[in-house]
């Protein structure tokens, strides 16, 4: 007797609608899934976003304008590509920017689309986006940073044609049923899983109910439970209802709108985070203020500011106190980095690896690669510095100097780390050497010069002037592009840690190095090669320049005064010179954990026996729930995979590589190798 199954894909955002369109594609290829069983009737898939299902909340299509992608226009698809290493067929289509050549009514190249299949699927299922996205996509080049409102456009129209392929003819054979609703349970029902939604009020609402056959979670950046210090500072707001704390978040979530203006306050706003989530915060309060930046060639920035008169000013710190570093501008996508002798020492690993491969804890990162990364990096900048090689591209420059730059990178006994400072190359490039612990921990140097010209650390002023110095620095390099030999030293670190984290996936590294330099690599990756695009550097000098933002230093303290009352922040960067306001702001996320998950379904299975924390060899619990990589199955306490949930995306960061990144085409995107594996034994588990 046929039945009908039904699938449950939890999440609307980018790893949602990829989970469903691979569904899809492998229900119409009828290629290892069993539909054609006698016993096998239709499909059904709900999909279910609490925000705008298609773009889900952090790409939500009606948000400000103003927040952009960190990513370029043609480095993002949520299509597989020819020889991708997927189960289900592939799917050929456009990434965002030739969406958007497309939409212009643009012919894409033979290069871009040799077969015709992304124009073809295009032409099947046009795409039809709001006038007020009609000039960024006329004025958009590839290695333009898109909006994130057109980012969720780009999704949706995905959405759409997915949709149609599984309504279609083109065999799928299945009903996708869409809820625009918050999934608040999870309970096991028999050989199913009934899911509870909810749409509105929920203490007067009467729930909804799935049941299903198998789950996919792709809940993205889920809450956390408040910590000790947060449920203090709470507290603290209820005894003094005059102070505004606004909380850590998505910059498009948070209340950005009870922040002061200094017209209002007379008082800085403090603000503790530096990366992406400080761009946007300053963003939000400038333009979207009604603030302009208007060009501007006598100042270093580039800029000028046209206040509205309604921002804010802020003083900013985080753990290390500098802002993350601008994107070199490449008028074009990035070249590859300049990475041999790491990928020489990635080969070794995999040429040594026992028959049934590493065991957890048992490769020593420090030891292995960090100094090929970072003799690499040395490299990559000596070559540009002195006009030679594949990343200059100038095919002149003194080759007997580089030679001998090259042997001293070489030389075992060297470190990389310091290599500034050896004798050899200080004869060799008397100046304008790589000074790498410089551009790891910049603030720890402007301080370390300030106490040995002055004997006492910088004031907030003295501090502030210098970050500025070096952030005009920071953007005149990255406006070089491939010019800039610091931006190619760089660029190593940040590209090396995707292969990196495929190396250790999961937990192969030794706890000692984890800690040490493999952590040192995440931390100045991340600061070197995820930040802001290099226009949003120049609006912060710009702002800097024009009195309405200052730096505290790293590793801030903050205090509640509550006889003022206010917050009081300080830093040993600034020698503890204390600054008072009444207004705070954490620009950062908090990681998911699974281990205070604030999301009710990850509480449930947990409660449940049916999700664990994931464990690295060394006994170190980890934020990331445990699961068949394989399949993204949920590993229950027993240690037995789960027959029907499966978990996939950004709460798996601890334990898989690549979680945080958008599918880049032409690189086989792990995160569409993980969707299409989930959805391949999601379709299996449904029977």
């Amino acid at each position: 007797m046929a039945t009908m199954s039904t699938i449950a894909v939890i999440g609307g955002g980018p790893r949602g609608i990829s989970v469903l369109e691979r569904i899809v594609a492998a229900r119409s290829a009828g290629t290892d899934t069993p539909r054609n069983s006698p016993d096998s009737a239709g499909l059904t898939v709900h999909l279910v976003d609490d925000t705008e299902p298609g773009a889900g909340r952090v790409w939500r299509t009606n948000q400000t304008r103003t927040l952009c992608m960190n990513t370029l226009a043609d480095a993002v698809t949520l299509f597989t590509e020819p020889r991708s290493s997927v189960t289900a067929p592939v799917v050929e289509g456009p990434t965002m920017y030739e969406w958007m050549e497309l939409i212009r009514g643009d012919e894409l190249t033979a290069a871009a689309d040799p077969s015709g299949a992304k124009t073809t699927l295009f032409r099947a299922h046009r795409a039809f986006v709001p006038g007020e996205f009609h000039a960024e996509i006329a004025a958009a080049v590839p290695e333009s940073h898109p909006s994130r409102a057109l980012y969720g456009e780009y999704l949706r129209w995905v959405l759409s044609v997915v949709l149609a392929r599984a309504d279609g003819a083109d065999g799928a054979d299945v009903d996708v049923q869409v809820h625009q609703a918050r999934a608040t349970g999870i309970t096991a029902s028999g050989t199913q899983d009934r899911i509870t939604l909810v749409t509105g009020d929920t203490a007067t609402e009467v729930p909804d109910e799935i049941l299903a056959d198998a789950t996919v979670l792709a809940t993205g950046w889920t809450d956390t439970e408040p910590d000790a210090l947060e449920t203090f500072t709470a507290s603290s707001l209820e005894m003094h209802p005059e102070l505004t704390w606004v909380r850590p978040g998505n910059p498009a979530d948070q209340a950005v709108d009870d922040i002061p203006s200094w017209a209002d306050s007379h008082e800085e706003v403090l603000v503790r985070g530096l990366g992406m989530g400080f761009f946007d915060l300053m963003a939000m309060l400038t333009i979207d203020r009604g603030g302009r930046f208007v060009p501007d060639a006598t100042a270093r920035s580039g800029l000028s500011y046209r206040p509205s008169g309604r921002e804010p000013h802020l003083l900013a710190a985080s753990h290390h106190g500098y802002p993350y570093q601008p994107k070199p501008v490449f008028h074009s996508l990035p070249p590859a980095a300049w990475t041999p002798r790491f990928r020489a020492a990635v080969a070794r690993l995999r040429q040594d690896a026992p028959a049934d491969g590493y065991p957890a804890d048992s490769i020593d990162f420090g030891t292995t690669l960090w100094p090929a990364i970072l003799r690499d990096a040395q490299e990559a900048y000596y070559r540009v510095l002195l006009g030679e090689g594949t990343v200059a591209e100038t095919g002149t420059g003194d080759l007997s100097t580089l030679d001998a730059v090259t042997d001293v990178i070489d030389d075992p006994d060297a470190d990389p780390w310091t290599l500034h400072t050896d004798p050899r190359l200080v004869r060799l490039v008397p100046e304008h050497r790589f000074n790498l612990p410089m551009y790891a921990d910049p603030v720890a140097g402007l301080v370390a010069a300030s106490e040995g010209a002055s004997g006492g650390a910088p004031t907030v002023d003295d501090l502030t002037a210098r970050v500025a110095d070096l952030l005009g620095s920071d953007l005149h390099e990255a406006e070089l592009g491939r010019a800039s030999a610091v931006k190619a030293g760089l660029q190593v670190i940040g590209s090396v840690r995707k292969p990196a984290q495929v190396v250790d996936e999961p937990g192969r590294f030794t706890t000692r190095s984890r800690r040490a330099e493999y952590a040192e690599l995440r931390r100045v990756g991340q600061m070197v090669g995820s930040g802001p695009p290099a226009f949003r550097t120049a609006e912060l000098l710009c702002l800097v320049d024009a009195g309405y933002v200052r730096f505290l230093g790293g590793h801030p303290t903050l205090v509640i005064d509550p006889e003022k009352p206010a917050f009081a922040m300080s830093s040993p960067s600034t020698g503890e010179e204390t600054v008072t306001s009444r207004t705070l702001v954490d620009a950062w996320l908090h990681k998911p954990d699974t281990r205070t998950t604030a999301d009710p379904l990850s509480r449930d299975l947990r409660e449940a026996g049916r999700l664990r924390t994931w464990t690295r060899g060394d006994g170190t619990a980890t934020h990331a729930p445990e699961v068949d990589l394989a399949t993204s199955r949920l590993i229950g306490a027993s240690g037995e995979k789960d027959p029907r949930v499966h978990l996939v995306g950004i709460p798996l960061q601890d334990v898989r590589a690549d979680m945080t990144i958008s599918p880049m085409p032409r690189t086989d995107p792990l995160m569409l190798q993980e969707t299409d594996a989930a959805a391949v034994s999601a379709l299996h588990a449904a029977g």
